[in-house]
């Protein structure tokens, strides 16, 4: 369909339940992907799957450097077990672990850049899982270069250890810091109003005016009650689907948790 206004929604839905409201609302945000993107975390799957935009080329780039960072030390750190176990049978690859991981530094921050840009509360989980795949290889490709490798150290190489240990050091202090910043989002429902707070303003009172219009068409053909109209449309910008249809989110954060 490529009628995707509020009102072909109304138009299209005979029953209007939680999923709608819910379709409602990220279809609204669709000018605002990153604010788009914090309610799809809540959302249900079938509201996002009928809303929210597919594979584009942006979100594959950005995958494929997520996946890399994640591997970068990984590889690295295999290469120097290779070397410890082969020997001579192989050039000693801390130039090589080294490249990798300072690729890898290069994406991670980037990665805490955007995130001060717009913070967001995050996975704790993720968090941790993300640090100790930096943190335990590469202090494993360190171990290995200042024993085994130590006499040959030489020239500009151990600049690729400094560059290790720098991944190593930036992670732990990322797994220390934890899920949120300070003063920033601190769960995922605060993550929707600093979303929020990111919109110019001229672009907000534009999703709000063609939101509250399309509740009043709800209400005007009788799909929804004078009384939930009023409650929707005083809802503050992303808490639409939140407040009147929160039995409809996803189990990710209840609304009870907030």
């Amino acid at each position: 369909m490529s009628d995707r206004t509020l009102t072909s929604l109304v138009d299209e839905t005979d029953e209007w339940g939680p999923l709608e409201w819910w379709r409602l609302e990220l279809r609204s945000f669709a000018r605002a992907p990153y604010a788009q993107h914090t309610l799809v975390m809540l959302a249900p799957k079938e509201a996002v799957r009928a809303e929210h935009p597919g594979i584009s080329a942006g979100s594959c780039l950005q995958s494929l450097a997520y996946m890399f960072l994640l591997v970068a030390p990984l590889v690295g750190a295999a290469a120097m077990l290779r070397w410890v176990v082969g020997g001579s049978a192989f050039d000693f690859p801390l130039a090589f672990a080294g490249v990798l991981t300072l690729i890898s530094f290069l994406a991670t921050a980037w990665s805490q850049y955007q995130r001060f840009r717009r913070p967001r509360a995050v996975s704790q989980a993720g968090i941790r899982t993300t640090s100790l795949m930096h943190i335990v290889p590469g202090l494993f490709t360190a171990l290995v270069a200042i024993t085994a490798g130590r006499e040959l150290l030489d020239g500009g190489t151990w600049v690729w250890l400094v560059v290790v240990l720098a991944d190593v050091v930036a992670y732990a202090a990322i797994l220390i810091r934890g899920a949120t910043i300070k003063g920033g989002p601190q769960n995922p429902h605060d993550n929707v109003d600093q979303s929020m707070k990111e919109i110019p303003p001229s672009t907000l009172s534009e999703i709000l005016a063609e939101r509250d219009a399309a509740i009043d068409l709800l209400a005007a053909r009788g799909k929804i009650t004078p009384d939930v109209a009023a409650e929707a449309r005083a809802t503050a910008p992303g808490r639409l689907a939140l407040t009147v249809a929160p039995e409809g989110g996803s189990a990710y954060y209840r609304p009870d948790q907030a």
